[in-house]
């Protein structure tokens, strides 16, 4: 598939989602404005009836005291309460993203290996599909991130090395990502601070056909599971009303010989429910056991959507 088609699919799936989100967004505004408008308009109330003037010799007599204006008094219950976001109720938020991450490192099954250097230039044209997304729960100051990323990318640049002419590499990579967290710092100037920690799941599955040189030309398919502990730290700073920069970084082991991440951007705030979030983003791993090779660097910018609900 070509560059411009892929384009206009990824284009077309922003859009839906954003104008998804929006709807959404003003419908629930607007019941919540005409509960605001209920809420604030207090009950009527009759006011009290002048007594009838009695007229003798042509000077009026009142009977009774004389009449008070009537003084309405609004009650608690009807004076309009600023929203404010209640810390001990669940908050979410989803973020859809597009990440043009290229792949540059050496994969291989046994003594069949291959260097690959794709870079995100290159990337509509190595992509066959793609899903990636967040979700975030927070509840206080207590955080659950879950990052769920399925890519699957066929690179016919590979490097082959000196025993064969030409080599066909396809990775399908399924990445999920839970972690939960504790937020050390909060204050009210909209600078945060968390700690995470979790496990990173991986499942990578690789297909190379080598085209013939000095050796036939062969097809090897392979798969490996694996799990890494992780841990790090996420931090978001408010510029503005509107503008924000955020980051995160954390780093483990465990399946893996080492693994690492880095995320660094900004965002901007649509309104208070939708948030456009961009940056730059590397994803490292370094994977070698029971004859299976999985050494690649993940990176490049990144585009997303958060939803709060």
């Amino acid at each position: 598939m070509s560059y411009i088609p892929k384009l206009g699919i990824v284009v077309s799936v922003a859009l839906v989602l954003a104008s998804i989100g929006a709807i959404s967004i003003h419908a629930q505004t607007q019941v919540e404005n005409s509960l605001t408008v209920a809420a604030a308009t207090p009950a009527s109330t009759d006011a009290p009836k002048a007594t009838d003037s009695k007229k003798s010799g042509g000077t009026a007599k009142v009977d009774g005291p004389p009449s008070v204006p009537a003084v309405t008094t609004t009650t608690s219950s009807e004076t309009p309460v600023p929203q404010t976001v209640d810390a001990d109720k669940w908050q979410f938020q989803f973020s859809p993203y597009f990440w043009l991450a290229g792949l540059h490192g050496v994969g291989g099954v046994g003594n069949r290996t291959t260097r690959v250097d794709e870079s995100f230039s290159d990337v509509f044209d190595a992509l066959n599909f793609a899903f990636m997304g967040t979700f975030e729960a927070r509840k206080g100051k207590f955080i659950s991130l879950t990052d769920l990323e399925y890519v699957s990318v066929s690179d016919d640049k590979a490097t082959p090395g000196p025993l064969f002419s030409s080599v066909d590499a396809g990775f399908k990579t399924f990445i999920f990502d839970q972690e939960v967290g504790y937020r050390v710092l909060d204050n009210s100037e909209g600078a945060t601070l968390d700690v995470l920690g979790g496990a990173r799941v991986w499942r990578v599955k690789t297909d190379f056909e080598f085209g013939a040189g000095i050796l036939p030309a062969t097809r090897i398919e392979a798969s490996r599971s694996w799990v890494d502990a992780v841990g790090g730290l996420r931090g978001k700073m408010a510029l503005s009303e509107k503008l924000f920069l955020t980051g995160k970084f954390d780093l483990g082991g465990g399946g893996s010989k080492f693994t690492w991440q880095v995320f660094a951007g900004g965002g901007y705030n649509i309104n208070p429910k939708i948030a456009l979030i961009f940056g730059y983003r590397v994803l490292d791993v370094d994977y070698d056991k029971n004859n299976f090779i999985y050494d690649m660097n993940q990176r490049g910018p990144i585009l997303g959507v958060g939803f709060k609900f």
